[in-house]
């Protein structure tokens, strides 16, 4: 008894600095694991203390950066062309074009407007103007065709005795022949000569009238002038 007696006593006179201290270090430790957990809510930069915790930068899921990049495309403008742009579409073109490019190139240059209903309007009269415009200059083409087809046409020039011609047959030369006769005016630059007239002979003449028509007709070279 008096053995059980003393074993009592000298657990109870273990001295209270301990029991303090043994405290404080649990205290310490539950505020460590606090402010980690509470580092990992807010999005703290990770340190040697937290290292567990991101950058709120890289913490961002696909979702949200998908969101933010179709956020960025819905930010285009809706632009018709007036005329080509390089890089955006052809006249008549509706583009989507970035609000900076529309705001401070196309605009003020007049180089594009908004797609109103109204201005397609005028856009559709304009390109059957046009269509009608190139309908009858085919269509004048063709009746020149026919008409300078049914002709034969005469220039006179110096040539020497064997039949050479002292100086080349030009177009302007054609340009007058079929003028004076037929009081139409064409144009040099359209007419192809022959490579080899160059002597007293007739020859076959071709003038492009049109993109899509092309006349042909005989010329007589005779000894004149």
């Amino acid at each position: 008894v008096t053995v059980h007696r003393r074993r009592m006593a000298v657990r109870h006179t273990t001295p209270p600095f301990l029991l303090i201290f043994v405290a404080v270090i649990c205290a310490i430790v539950a505020l460590f694991e606090c402010h980690q957990v509470y580092s990992q809510q807010i999005g703290l930069p990770a340190t040697k203390y937290n290292a567990r915790v991101t950058s709120p930068v890289w913490r961002i899921t696909p979702s949200r950066r998908c969101t933010s990049m179709s956020a960025r495309r819905k930010k285009m403008v809706d632009v018709l062309l007036k005329e080509d742009v390089k890089g955006s579409g052809k006249k008549g073109d509706i583009t989507a074009v970035k609000p900076g490019f529309w705001r401070n190139y196309l605009l003020p240059n007049g180089i594009a407007t908004q797609p109103t209903a109204e201005y397609m309007e005028q856009l559709r009269v304009e390109e059957e103007m046009k269509i009608a415009e190139a309908k009858a200059a085919k269509d004048t083409a063709l009746k020149l065709r026919d008409g300078l087809q049914m002709l034969s046409f005469t220039i006179r020039m110096k040539a020497q005795d064997d039949g050479k011609l002292y100086g080349g047959v030009r177009s302007q030369d054609i340009v007058d022949a079929v003028k004076a006769q037929t009081g139409t005016e064409l144009d040099p630059k359209t007419i192809d000569l022959p490579s080899n007239m160059d002597k007293l002979d007739t020859y076959n003449v071709r003038v492009n009238l049109h993109p899509e028509v092309t006349a042909s007709f005989p010329v007589s070279i005779q000894r004149g002038k």
